[in-house]
């Protein structure tokens, strides 16, 4: 009240030392590391383990010597064709030991690579193609042969086209854009060589065996790929289901929050036997405590981190025995070199238990994204509290420090969301909607009608005269975006709701009716007649036919667990997980079944 003038936001209501903590003692995390690359890295660990395996897919596998040849071979090859620093090549291979082969080799020739699934859809390969302008895409293992001609003696930088440094970039990996169109992110040596000097003194288990059951196109392969490769670990490629062990158990493995129930229902082996890292999206301590009980003795670590800040940037540590309550677990404090700030409006620190927008600065930060400067300065902007020069990444996530010197994550400030570990602005999927002919006005929302279960759900205003069915619109979405992005149903309006102020009002959005459009069969046996109805009630509809495709009906690999743990349950019947995918029906699953 002595100056009435002060903004109530300006009111200073630090408790003493609070300041100093949030940005002294809480991110004081400085660490003296080598500054080496990942080539380097690999290299060493090549010359201490030259016959122990390194990486392994369906019974082919590689020894270290045996890779580091392979994959300087093939860099060379790569070298001959003009591949060498700021040049990118495009890896497009299925999950194999050749795919590793190739990631090493465009690193080692000086380029970076550009991972892309095969299985996406054409029109996004096109695009990332276009975008990223590359001077090679593998596609093909016959290269391999071609480059089977050349030395498998290690490259120096007088192979190279030019001198490789820290700041040229490694990889690029492309993520889901507000703008419709998917974006790439230029991670450096820099920040993956620290990443991986920290990983490989943390993560101790990563010296024995790492499952890799993600695609490459995202960074949560990184550490389970090459951490254990800079410790003289073996990378095991294969898809999360009962077939992960053949090779022998686990002591590593990196999942999204989804996976743990997953992992729940898969068999007890397949499970890491020391540590398993989480991350891609929030971790409740409910969603772990089921599979907590049946792994007492595995640590768990709860990581977080944007692609812009190079995998992961902090992480919270739970070692067996400690208790963990319920809601949210923390994402915990910054790694080696890096700063978490949590700034309101006006980049003020804000006070402990205070929600504000997350900020990263230091060794993890990417370069920013390709050919995108405008959005690069938006989102990587100067660090008021750094050394001069200093950025931040401006996360868009909305989190709070805790008593303990932990941060906590809230949410989200603008309409990005994580569905099953995976990235995605609903914007993108919006404008894919809304270019369908019959399309006037579109509007997408995550909805969690039932606890655990997030689906995406499009909203759509049809042009004059223009009926649209479902089945027609997840045809259009699925021929552009990745399956993933694919809406789980689409809700018909005549007008899209709107507040006050013009804005749409997406807490008027109705649920939508998940029943499907279906003139299938109806069951024709009391086997056929349960299955039915352990479908509906996973997917959370009325009714389904013997012939409604499990995931067109918005199921995915969560509720294909539950699917898979109600069947064994209620049929008493053995039936493997991959199966589900295999044949995704009611019918197909029946005759699975009977043979």
């Amino acid at each position: 009240m002595a100056d009435p003038l002060v903004r109530v936001g300006g009111v200073d209501v630090w408790v003493a030392g609070e300041r100093e903590r949030l940005l002294g003692e809480w991110v004081d995390t400085g660490r003296v590391v080598r500054g080496v690359s990942l080539p380097v890295l690999f290299a060493e660990q090549v010359a201490r383990t030259p016959g122990a395996v390194a990486v392994e897919c369906e019974g082919v596998g590689l020894s270290y010597a045996e890779l580091d040849a392979r994959s300087n071979r093939l860099a060379r090859w790569l070298v001959a064709r003009g591949v060498g620093p700021e040049r990118f090549v495009v890896v497009m291979l299925p999950r194999s030991v050749d795919l590793v082969v190739a990631l090493l080799a465009v690193v080692k020739a000086g380029g970076a690579y550009v991972p892309v699934d095969p299985e996406y859809p054409s029109e996004r390969i096109e695009f990332i193609l276009g975008d990223a302008d590359p001077v090679l895409v593998i596609d093909d293992v016959s290269v391999f042969a071609e480059a089977e001609e050349f030395s498998g003696d290690p490259l120096t930088d007088v192979d190279r086209v030019s001198v490789l440094g820290l700041r040229h970039p490694v990889y690029v990996i492309y993520t889901s854009g507000s703008t419709g169109l998917p974006k790439g992110v230029v991670v450096e040596h820099a920040s993956v060589g620290a990443y991986l000097e920290r990983a490989r003194e943390v993560y101790g288990d990563a010296s024995g065996t790492a499952l890799l059951h993600s695609s490459v196109a995202f960074d949560l392969t990184v550490t389970a790929l090459y951490t254990p490769l800079v410790s003289g670990g073996r990378v095991v490629l294969a898809e999360l289901d009962e077939r992960a062990a053949v090779s022998g158990s686990p002591t590593l493995m990196k999942v999204t929050p989804s996976h743990v129930g997953l992992l729940e229902a898969l068999p007890g082996e397949v499970s890491p036997s020391g540590t398993l890292i989480t991350g891609g999206e929030a971790l409740t301590g409910e969603a772990l405590e089921g599979w907590r009980a049946a792994h007492p003795d595995v640590t768990v670590v709860n990581a977080y981190g944007p692609t812009e800040a190079t995998v992961n940037c902090t992480d919270f540590r739970i070692v067996p025995g400690e208790p963990v309550a319920g809601g949210a677990v923390p994402i915990g404090r910054p790694f080696w070199n890096t700063r978490a700030y949590v700034l309101d409006a006006w980049l003020r620190p804000v006070p402990v238990g205070v929600a504000g927008e997350l900020y990263v600065a230091g060794a993890v930060l990417a370069r920013g994204y390709w050919a995108r400067g405008g959005l690069t300065a938006e989102r990587f902007v100067a660090d008021p509290f750094g050394p001069a020069g200093a950025r931040m990444y401006r996360t868009g996530d909305v989190a709070r420090w805790n008593a303990d010197g932990q941060l906590v994550y809230v949410g989200r400030v603008d309409d990005q969301v994580k569905v099953r570990g995976f990235r995605i602005e609903l914007g993108e999927i919006q404008s894919v909607l809304a270019s369908h002919p019959r399309v006037a006005r579109a509007a997408m929302l995550v909805r969690e009608d039932r606890p655990g279960d997030k689906r995406l759900i499009g909203y759509l205003v049809p042009t004059p005269g223009g009926g649209v069915r479902s089945a027609e619109l997840r045809d259009h979405v699925a021929a552009r975006l990745p399956d993933y992005m694919v809406p789980s149903a689409f809700v018909v309006l005549d007008e899209l709701p709107l507040t006050v102020n013009g804005k749409l009002d997406r807490r008027a959005l109705p649920a939508p009716d998940y029943g499907p459009e279906s003139v299938g069969r109806t069951p024709r046996s009391p086997r056929e007649e349960i299955l039915c109805d352990l479908f509906a009630e996973v997917l959370g509809v009325p009714a389904v036919s013997i012939d409604d495709d499990f995931f067109q009906l918005g199921g995915h690999s969560l509720l294909a667990t539950r699917l898979v743990g109600r069947i064994r349950t209620v049929l008493d019947a053995e039936l493997p997980i991959r199966q589900l995918f295999e044949t995704p029906t009611v019918a197909g699953i029946s005759a699975a079944l009977e043979g």
